[in-house]
Protein backbone atom coordinates (compact mmCIF):
# COMPACT_ATOMS: atom_id res chain seq x y z
CA UNK A 1 0.00 0.00 0.00
CA UNK A 2 1.41 3.35 -1.02
CA UNK A 3 1.91 6.79 0.84
CA UNK A 4 -1.27 7.89 -0.73
CA UNK A 5 -3.77 5.50 0.24
CA UNK A 6 -2.25 5.06 3.43
CA UNK A 7 -3.06 8.55 4.11
CA UNK A 8 -6.62 8.52 2.66
CA UNK A 9 -7.20 5.65 4.84
CA UNK A 10 -6.30 7.44 7.71
CA UNK A 11 -8.40 9.94 7.04
CA UNK A 12 -11.74 7.87 6.68
CA UNK A 13 -11.36 5.18 8.19
CA UNK A 14 -10.75 6.40 11.91
CA UNK A 15 -13.24 7.09 13.76
CA UNK A 16 -14.37 9.70 15.70
CA UNK A 17 -13.74 7.81 18.99
CA UNK A 18 -9.97 7.14 18.42
CA UNK A 19 -9.24 10.51 17.68
CA UNK A 20 -7.59 12.36 20.78
CA UNK A 21 -9.29 14.20 23.11
CA UNK A 22 -6.25 16.47 22.82
CA UNK A 23 -6.85 17.15 18.99
CA UNK A 24 -10.40 17.92 19.62
CA UNK A 25 -9.56 20.50 22.01
CA UNK A 26 -7.41 22.36 19.40
CA UNK A 27 -9.17 22.12 16.57
CA UNK A 28 -11.55 24.06 18.15
CA UNK A 29 -9.35 26.41 19.26
CA UNK A 30 -7.68 26.99 15.52
CA UNK A 31 -11.38 27.09 14.15
CA UNK A 32 -11.76 29.77 16.53
CA UNK A 33 -8.72 31.58 15.55
CA UNK A 34 -9.35 31.55 11.89
CA UNK A 35 -13.06 32.65 11.71
CA UNK A 36 -11.81 35.62 13.81
CA UNK A 37 -9.34 36.74 11.53
CA UNK A 38 -11.36 36.13 8.70
CA UNK A 39 -13.67 38.85 10.33
CA UNK A 40 -10.90 41.18 10.44
CA UNK A 41 -9.76 40.75 7.16
CA UNK A 42 -12.92 40.77 5.29
CA UNK A 43 -12.62 44.63 4.48
CA UNK A 44 -8.86 44.41 3.81
CA UNK A 45 -8.44 45.67 -0.24
CA UNK A 46 -7.20 42.09 -1.13
CA UNK A 47 -10.35 40.45 0.21
CA UNK A 48 -12.51 43.24 -1.66
CA UNK A 49 -10.81 42.57 -4.66
CA UNK A 50 -11.50 38.79 -4.15
CA UNK A 51 -15.14 39.42 -3.38
CA UNK A 52 -15.82 41.51 -6.26
CA UNK A 53 -14.11 39.38 -8.34
CA UNK A 54 -16.44 36.81 -6.53
CA UNK A 55 -19.65 38.51 -7.21
CA UNK A 56 -18.41 39.10 -11.57
CA UNK A 57 -18.00 35.15 -11.42
CA UNK A 58 -21.40 34.43 -9.78
CA UNK A 59 -22.35 30.84 -8.61
CA UNK A 60 -24.94 29.49 -6.41
CA UNK A 61 -25.88 30.92 -3.41
CA UNK A 62 -24.63 27.99 -0.89
CA UNK A 63 -22.37 29.05 0.79
CA UNK A 64 -21.45 32.31 3.00
CA UNK A 65 -18.55 35.14 2.78
CA UNK A 66 -17.52 35.72 6.15
CA UNK A 67 -17.86 39.56 7.11
CA UNK A 68 -20.15 40.59 4.15
CA UNK A 69 -23.93 39.40 3.73
CA UNK A 70 -22.84 38.18 0.61
CA UNK A 71 -23.87 34.13 -0.77
CA UNK A 72 -22.15 32.47 -3.31
CA UNK A 73 -20.64 28.96 -4.46
CA UNK A 74 -18.49 26.62 -1.75
CA UNK A 75 -15.14 27.23 -3.74
CA UNK A 76 -15.92 30.89 -4.49
CA UNK A 77 -16.10 31.35 -0.69
CA UNK A 78 -13.15 29.43 0.24
CA UNK A 79 -11.03 31.52 -1.73
CA UNK A 80 -12.63 34.90 -0.43
CA UNK A 81 -13.12 33.50 3.39
CA UNK A 82 -9.55 32.26 2.76
CA UNK A 83 -7.77 35.54 1.67
CA UNK A 84 -9.47 37.17 4.27
CA UNK A 85 -7.92 35.16 6.78
CA UNK A 86 -4.26 35.54 5.65
CA UNK A 87 -4.66 39.04 4.47
CA UNK A 88 -3.37 40.54 8.13
CA UNK A 89 -0.95 37.86 8.41
CA UNK A 90 -2.41 37.27 11.54
CA UNK A 91 -3.15 33.44 11.84
CA UNK A 92 -1.58 30.87 13.67
CA UNK A 93 1.72 28.96 12.09
CA UNK A 94 2.44 24.85 12.73
CA UNK A 95 6.14 24.35 13.42
CA UNK A 96 7.58 22.01 10.56
CA UNK A 97 4.43 22.03 8.47
CA UNK A 98 2.84 26.01 7.03
CA UNK A 99 -0.07 27.86 7.75
CA UNK A 100 -2.13 25.22 7.75
CA UNK A 101 -5.40 26.59 9.86
CA UNK A 102 -5.94 29.57 7.47
CA UNK A 103 -6.41 27.34 4.38
CA UNK A 104 -8.01 24.21 6.30
CA UNK A 105 -11.19 26.38 8.07
CA UNK A 106 -12.35 28.08 5.45
CA UNK A 107 -12.52 25.49 3.20
CA UNK A 108 -13.85 22.92 5.48
CA UNK A 109 -16.72 25.93 6.39
CA UNK A 110 -17.47 25.61 2.82
CA UNK A 111 -18.20 22.50 2.43
CA UNK A 112 -19.49 21.81 5.65
CA UNK A 113 -22.10 24.73 4.82
CA UNK A 114 -22.95 23.47 1.46
CA UNK A 115 -23.54 20.04 2.82
CA UNK A 116 -25.88 21.16 5.85
CA UNK A 117 -23.63 19.56 7.88
CA UNK A 118 -23.01 19.34 11.90
CA UNK A 119 -20.19 20.59 13.93
CA UNK A 120 -18.75 17.58 14.54
CA UNK A 121 -18.36 16.22 10.76
CA UNK A 122 -16.89 19.80 10.47
CA UNK A 123 -14.54 19.10 13.37
CA UNK A 124 -13.56 15.06 12.26
CA UNK A 125 -13.25 16.94 8.84
CA UNK A 126 -10.59 19.55 9.67
CA UNK A 127 -8.49 17.19 11.95
CA UNK A 128 -8.07 14.91 9.80
CA UNK A 129 -7.51 17.61 6.97
CA UNK A 130 -4.84 18.55 9.28
CA UNK A 131 -3.42 15.90 9.78
CA UNK A 132 -3.19 14.11 5.92
CA UNK A 133 -1.27 18.16 5.06
CA UNK A 134 1.26 18.15 8.29
CA UNK A 135 2.69 14.74 7.06
CA UNK A 136 3.00 15.37 3.69
CA UNK A 137 4.63 18.60 4.70
CA UNK A 138 7.16 16.81 7.13
CA UNK A 139 8.25 14.49 4.12
CA UNK A 140 8.32 17.46 1.30
CA UNK A 141 10.12 20.23 3.44
CA UNK A 142 12.05 21.81 3.96
CA UNK A 143 13.32 21.28 0.12
CA UNK A 144 9.72 22.65 -1.30
CA UNK A 145 10.57 26.11 0.69
CA UNK A 146 14.05 26.01 -0.54
CA UNK A 147 13.30 25.41 -4.24
CA UNK A 148 11.24 28.55 -4.07
CA UNK A 149 7.68 26.98 -3.48
CA UNK A 150 5.36 29.02 -1.07
CA UNK A 151 3.67 26.42 0.69
CA UNK A 152 0.21 27.32 1.47
CA UNK A 153 -1.75 26.83 -1.39
CA UNK A 154 -0.12 23.53 -2.44
CA UNK A 155 -0.36 21.58 1.30
CA UNK A 156 -3.33 23.29 1.71
CA UNK A 157 -5.15 22.10 -1.01
CA UNK A 158 -4.42 18.90 -0.10
CA UNK A 159 -5.57 19.27 3.62
CA UNK A 160 -9.21 20.61 2.33
CA UNK A 161 -9.87 17.74 -0.27
CA UNK A 162 -9.41 15.42 2.59
CA UNK A 163 -11.79 16.87 5.16
CA UNK A 164 -13.88 17.49 2.49
CA UNK A 165 -13.55 13.34 1.68
CA UNK A 166 -14.23 12.98 5.35
CA UNK A 167 -17.04 15.20 5.64
CA UNK A 168 -18.29 14.16 2.39
CA UNK A 169 -18.41 10.00 3.13
CA UNK A 170 -16.01 9.18 0.40
CA UNK A 171 -15.04 5.98 -0.15
CA UNK A 172 -10.93 5.33 0.15
CA UNK A 173 -10.73 5.79 -3.52
CA UNK A 174 -12.63 8.65 -4.20
CA UNK A 175 -10.42 10.32 -1.20
CA UNK A 176 -6.97 9.22 -3.42
CA UNK A 177 -8.60 10.92 -6.44
CA UNK A 178 -9.41 13.88 -4.17
CA UNK A 179 -5.78 14.05 -3.17
CA UNK A 180 -4.99 13.49 -7.15
CA UNK A 181 -6.92 16.68 -8.28
CA UNK A 182 -5.35 18.98 -5.13
CA UNK A 183 -1.91 18.05 -5.99
CA UNK A 184 -2.70 19.11 -9.49
CA UNK A 185 -3.69 22.04 -8.67
CA UNK A 186 -0.86 23.11 -6.20
CA UNK A 187 1.30 26.28 -6.74
CA UNK A 188 2.63 29.32 -5.33
CA UNK A 189 5.83 31.20 -5.50
CA UNK A 190 7.79 32.88 -3.05
CA UNK A 191 8.35 36.04 -4.45
CA UNK A 192 4.60 36.51 -3.79
CA UNK A 193 5.48 37.04 -0.56
CA UNK A 194 4.97 40.76 0.75
CA UNK A 195 1.94 41.53 -1.65
CA UNK A 196 -1.44 39.98 -2.14
CA UNK A 197 -0.08 37.31 -3.80
CA UNK A 198 0.69 35.90 -0.20
CA UNK A 199 -3.17 35.71 0.65
CA UNK A 200 -3.87 35.38 -2.64
CA UNK A 201 -1.93 32.03 -2.07
CA UNK A 202 -3.85 31.12 0.87
CA UNK A 203 -7.22 31.45 -0.92
CA UNK A 204 -6.20 29.90 -3.89
CA UNK A 205 -5.47 26.59 -1.64
CA UNK A 206 -8.70 26.84 -0.06
CA UNK A 207 -10.69 27.04 -3.51
CA UNK A 208 -8.44 23.91 -5.12
CA UNK A 209 -9.31 21.70 -1.88
CA UNK A 210 -13.09 22.32 -2.57
CA UNK A 211 -13.30 22.42 -6.11
CA UNK A 212 -11.03 18.82 -5.78
CA UNK A 213 -13.94 17.24 -3.22
CA UNK A 214 -16.35 18.29 -5.63
CA UNK A 215 -14.89 16.81 -8.13
CA UNK A 216 -13.75 13.46 -6.73
CA UNK A 217 -17.50 12.89 -5.42
CA UNK A 218 -18.78 13.26 -8.85
CA UNK A 219 -16.41 10.54 -10.19
CA UNK A 220 -12.80 12.40 -11.50
CA UNK A 221 -10.00 10.15 -12.23
CA UNK A 222 -6.68 10.75 -11.00
CA UNK A 223 -3.63 9.05 -11.04
CA UNK A 224 -4.41 7.25 -7.41
CA UNK A 225 -1.07 7.44 -5.71
CA UNK A 226 0.02 11.22 -6.69
CA UNK A 227 2.50 11.94 -4.21
CA UNK A 228 4.64 9.01 -4.35
CA UNK A 229 7.10 8.04 -7.88
CA UNK A 230 5.65 4.97 -9.32
CA UNK A 231 8.48 2.17 -9.40
CA UNK A 232 9.60 2.03 -12.59
CA UNK A 233 12.70 2.71 -14.39
CA UNK A 234 11.55 4.19 -17.73
CA UNK A 235 11.50 7.72 -16.02
CA UNK A 236 8.57 8.80 -17.89
CA UNK A 237 5.25 10.62 -15.98
CA UNK A 238 5.56 8.12 -14.11
CA UNK A 239 8.29 9.29 -11.86
CA UNK A 240 6.39 13.03 -11.14
CA UNK A 241 4.45 12.90 -8.40
CA UNK A 242 4.18 15.35 -6.04
CA UNK A 243 7.03 14.49 -3.81
CA UNK A 244 9.49 14.73 -6.91
CA UNK A 245 8.09 17.67 -8.26
CA UNK A 246 8.28 19.87 -5.39
CA UNK A 247 10.66 18.74 -3.13
CA UNK A 248 13.27 17.11 -6.16
CA UNK A 249 14.81 13.49 -6.23
CA UNK A 250 16.53 13.88 -2.93
CA UNK A 251 14.30 16.44 -0.79
CA UNK A 252 11.30 14.00 0.11
CA UNK A 253 11.03 11.88 2.40
CA UNK A 254 8.12 9.09 2.48
CA UNK A 255 8.71 7.64 5.67
CA UNK A 256 7.87 10.87 7.57
CA UNK A 257 4.46 10.72 5.74
CA UNK A 258 3.36 7.23 7.44
CA UNK A 259 5.69 7.33 10.59
CA UNK A 260 3.72 6.78 14.11
CA UNK A 261 0.45 6.46 11.96
CA UNK A 262 -2.41 6.92 13.79
CA UNK A 263 -0.54 7.18 17.11
CA UNK A 264 0.68 10.97 17.00
CA UNK A 265 -1.92 13.16 15.78
CA UNK A 266 -0.19 17.26 14.84
CA UNK A 267 -2.83 18.58 16.49
CA UNK A 268 -2.28 17.07 20.02
CA UNK A 269 1.34 17.52 19.69
CA UNK A 270 1.16 21.36 20.97
CA UNK A 271 2.93 22.23 17.77
CA UNK A 272 0.91 25.28 16.43
CA UNK A 273 1.71 28.73 17.21
CA UNK A 274 -1.03 31.89 17.68
CA UNK A 275 0.08 34.97 16.41
CA UNK A 276 -0.86 37.96 18.30
CA UNK A 277 1.14 40.32 16.67
CA UNK A 278 0.64 40.71 12.71
CA UNK A 279 3.33 39.81 10.15
CA UNK A 280 5.45 36.99 9.88
CA UNK A 281 5.77 34.74 12.39
CA UNK A 282 9.50 34.34 13.43
CA UNK A 283 9.81 37.97 14.03
CA UNK A 284 7.02 37.66 16.94
CA UNK A 285 9.90 36.75 20.02
CA UNK A 286 11.83 40.19 18.75
CA UNK A 287 8.42 42.33 19.13
CA UNK A 288 7.72 40.74 22.76
CA UNK A 289 11.07 41.77 23.50
CA UNK A 290 10.90 45.22 22.65
CA UNK A 291 7.37 44.81 24.65
CA UNK A 292 9.15 43.77 27.16
CA UNK A 293 11.72 46.13 27.91
CA UNK A 294 9.11 48.94 27.24
CA UNK A 295 7.20 47.17 30.45
CA UNK A 296 10.15 46.74 32.71
CA UNK A 297 12.09 49.72 31.76
CA UNK A 298 10.16 52.71 31.21
CA UNK A 299 11.79 53.03 27.74
CA UNK A 300 10.11 54.86 25.15
CA UNK A 301 10.84 56.13 21.86
CA UNK A 302 12.07 59.34 22.66
CA UNK A 303 14.75 57.49 24.44
CA UNK A 304 16.56 56.08 22.16
CA UNK A 305 20.23 56.96 20.33
CA UNK A 306 20.08 53.58 18.66
CA UNK A 307 18.57 49.89 18.54
CA UNK A 308 20.74 46.38 17.94
CA UNK A 309 18.51 42.88 17.27
CA UNK A 310 20.18 40.01 16.73
CA UNK A 311 18.02 37.26 14.58
CA UNK A 312 18.43 34.17 13.08
CA UNK A 313 19.22 33.61 9.46
CA UNK A 314 15.15 32.56 8.54
CA UNK A 315 14.23 35.71 10.63
CA UNK A 316 16.00 38.13 9.02
CA UNK A 317 15.19 35.85 5.27
CA UNK A 318 11.12 35.70 6.59
CA UNK A 319 10.68 39.26 7.82
CA UNK A 320 13.41 41.16 5.00
CA UNK A 321 12.18 44.42 4.08
CA UNK A 322 14.03 47.23 5.26
CA UNK A 323 12.15 49.83 3.08
CA UNK A 324 8.57 49.93 4.10
CA UNK A 325 6.16 51.90 1.84
CA UNK A 326 2.93 49.63 2.32
CA UNK A 327 1.26 47.39 4.87
CA UNK A 328 2.41 44.65 2.98
CA UNK A 329 5.94 45.14 3.28
CA UNK A 330 5.49 46.36 6.63
CA UNK A 331 4.50 43.19 8.14
CA UNK A 332 7.13 41.46 6.51
CA UNK A 333 10.16 44.15 8.09
CA UNK A 334 11.57 43.79 11.22
CA UNK A 335 12.63 47.13 11.22
CA UNK A 336 9.40 48.32 10.97
CA UNK A 337 7.87 46.07 13.77
CA UNK A 338 10.67 47.18 16.29
CA UNK A 339 10.26 50.82 15.71
CA UNK A 340 6.24 51.17 15.26
CA UNK A 341 6.18 48.77 18.33
CA UNK A 342 8.58 51.69 20.29
CA UNK A 343 6.47 54.61 18.96
CA UNK A 344 3.14 53.48 19.72
CA UNK A 345 3.57 51.14 22.66
CA UNK A 346 1.86 48.14 21.47
CA UNK A 347 1.56 45.84 18.29
CA UNK A 348 -1.49 44.58 16.97
CA UNK A 349 -3.65 44.77 14.00
CA UNK A 350 -3.50 48.94 13.97
CA UNK A 351 0.00 48.90 13.75
CA UNK A 352 0.13 47.53 10.15
CA UNK A 353 -2.71 49.40 8.96
CA UNK A 354 -1.74 50.92 5.79
CA UNK A 355 -3.27 54.34 7.19
CA UNK A 356 -0.65 54.28 9.78
CA UNK A 357 2.10 53.45 7.17
CA UNK A 358 1.08 56.35 5.53
CA UNK A 359 1.31 58.54 8.72
CA UNK A 360 4.80 58.44 8.17
CA UNK A 361 6.56 58.79 11.73
CA UNK A 362 7.81 55.56 12.01
CA UNK A 363 10.09 55.35 8.85
CA UNK A 364 12.49 58.02 10.58
CA UNK A 365 13.39 55.86 13.21
CA UNK A 366 13.34 52.32 11.71
CA UNK A 367 16.97 54.32 10.51
CA UNK A 368 17.87 53.90 14.26
CA UNK A 369 17.53 50.21 14.06
CA UNK A 370 19.85 47.80 13.05
CA UNK A 371 18.86 44.09 12.62
CA UNK A 372 21.78 41.30 12.00
CA UNK A 373 22.61 37.93 12.01
CA UNK A 374 25.12 36.50 14.79
CA UNK A 375 27.54 33.83 14.37
CA UNK A 376 25.88 31.98 16.88
CA UNK A 377 22.46 32.14 15.35
CA UNK A 378 23.72 31.06 12.24
CA UNK A 379 22.66 27.46 12.48
CA UNK A 380 18.83 28.45 12.83
CA UNK A 381 18.60 28.19 9.29
CA UNK A 382 16.57 25.12 7.51
CA UNK A 383 13.34 23.30 9.00
CA UNK A 384 11.86 24.87 12.37
CA UNK A 385 12.25 22.27 14.99
CA UNK A 386 14.84 20.25 13.12
CA UNK A 387 18.05 19.16 14.81
CA UNK A 388 17.25 21.83 17.45
CA UNK A 389 16.54 25.06 14.84
CA UNK A 390 14.94 27.77 16.73
CA UNK A 391 13.97 30.44 14.02
CA UNK A 392 12.78 32.52 17.06
CA UNK A 393 15.95 32.55 18.90
CA UNK A 394 17.29 36.47 19.60
CA UNK A 395 18.73 39.53 21.40
CA UNK A 396 18.53 43.06 21.18
CA UNK A 397 20.10 45.85 22.61
CA UNK A 398 18.94 49.33 23.66
CA UNK A 399 21.44 51.83 23.60
CA UNK A 400 19.48 55.18 25.67
CA UNK A 401 20.42 58.48 25.15
CA UNK A 402 21.13 59.28 28.82
CA UNK A 403 24.10 56.55 28.21
CA UNK A 404 22.15 53.60 29.63
CA UNK A 405 22.14 50.48 27.55
CA UNK A 406 19.66 47.95 27.83
CA UNK A 407 19.95 43.91 26.90
CA UNK A 408 17.28 41.61 26.49
CA UNK A 409 16.73 38.49 24.78
CA UNK A 410 13.85 36.13 23.72
CA UNK A 411 13.54 32.38 22.33
CA UNK A 412 10.08 32.43 21.89
CA UNK A 413 7.06 34.86 22.13
CA UNK A 414 3.53 34.59 23.70
CA UNK A 415 0.92 31.99 22.14
CA UNK A 416 4.02 29.72 21.00
CA UNK A 417 4.11 26.12 22.53
CA UNK A 418 6.45 27.47 24.97
CA UNK A 419 3.59 29.63 26.02
CA UNK A 420 0.59 28.35 24.45
CA UNK A 421 -2.65 30.23 24.11
CA UNK A 422 -5.23 29.53 26.05
CA UNK A 423 -8.87 29.73 24.75
CA UNK A 424 -9.76 32.87 26.64
CA UNK A 425 -6.63 34.35 25.01
CA UNK A 426 -7.85 33.18 21.44
CA UNK A 427 -11.84 34.10 22.55
CA UNK A 428 -10.26 37.83 23.33
CA UNK A 429 -8.44 38.00 20.16
CA UNK A 430 -11.84 36.85 18.18
CA UNK A 431 -13.76 39.91 19.63
CA UNK A 432 -10.98 42.08 18.62
CA UNK A 433 -11.25 40.96 15.67
CA UNK A 434 -14.86 41.15 15.32
CA UNK A 435 -15.07 44.19 16.86
CA UNK A 436 -16.86 46.93 13.96
CA UNK A 437 -18.11 43.81 11.93
CA UNK A 438 -20.49 42.20 13.61
CA UNK A 439 -22.17 43.03 16.76
CA UNK A 440 -21.45 41.93 20.06
CA UNK A 441 -24.24 39.48 20.58
CA UNK A 442 -23.45 37.62 17.36
CA UNK A 443 -19.65 37.56 18.73
CA UNK A 444 -20.62 35.78 21.53
CA UNK A 445 -23.04 33.58 19.73
CA UNK A 446 -20.43 32.24 17.56
CA UNK A 447 -17.69 31.84 20.33
CA UNK A 448 -19.98 29.73 22.19
CA UNK A 449 -20.78 27.35 19.03
CA UNK A 450 -17.17 26.84 18.42
CA UNK A 451 -16.52 26.10 22.07
CA UNK A 452 -19.52 23.37 21.83
CA UNK A 453 -18.52 22.34 17.89
CA UNK A 454 -19.09 18.87 18.43
CA UNK A 455 -22.97 19.67 19.47
CA UNK A 456 -23.90 22.04 17.02
CA UNK A 457 -26.22 20.56 14.57
CA UNK A 458 -25.88 22.74 11.75
CA UNK A 459 -22.70 24.63 10.68
CA UNK A 460 -24.77 27.21 8.78
CA UNK A 461 -26.00 28.66 12.07
CA UNK A 462 -22.43 29.30 12.82
CA UNK A 463 -21.90 30.69 9.51
CA UNK A 464 -25.15 33.38 10.09
CA UNK A 465 -23.32 34.77 13.10
CA UNK A 466 -20.38 35.91 11.20
CA UNK A 467 -22.27 37.84 8.77
CA UNK A 468 -23.35 41.58 9.58
CA UNK A 469 -26.97 41.79 9.88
Amino acid sequence: MGVTETLARLAIETPWEDIPEAAKTSGKLRILDMAGIALAGSHEQSTLIALETARHMGGTGRTSVIGHKDRTSSPLAAYVNATAAHAQEYDDYTKGVTHASVVIVPGALALAEDRTLSGRELLAGFITGFEVESRVARGIRPALLDRGWHPNAILGSIGVAVAGARMGGFSVDQTRMAIGVAASEGSGLRKNVGSMGKAFHVGHGAKCGVFAALLAERGYQMDPDIIEPSESDVGGHEKFGLAVCFAGDDGYDLSKMTAELGTRWELAENTTIVCFHPGSTAPASTIDAVLDVMKEHGVSADDLERVHAEVTPQARAIACYDDVRDSYKARYSLKWSIAVTLIDGKNGLAQYDQSRVDKGDVQPLMKKVDVTVPDDFSHHHGQWGVDGVNWAEMRITFHLKDGRTINHARSYARGWSEEPATWDDIADKFRDCADGVIDSVQCEDAISMIQDLENLDDVSRLMGRLQPT
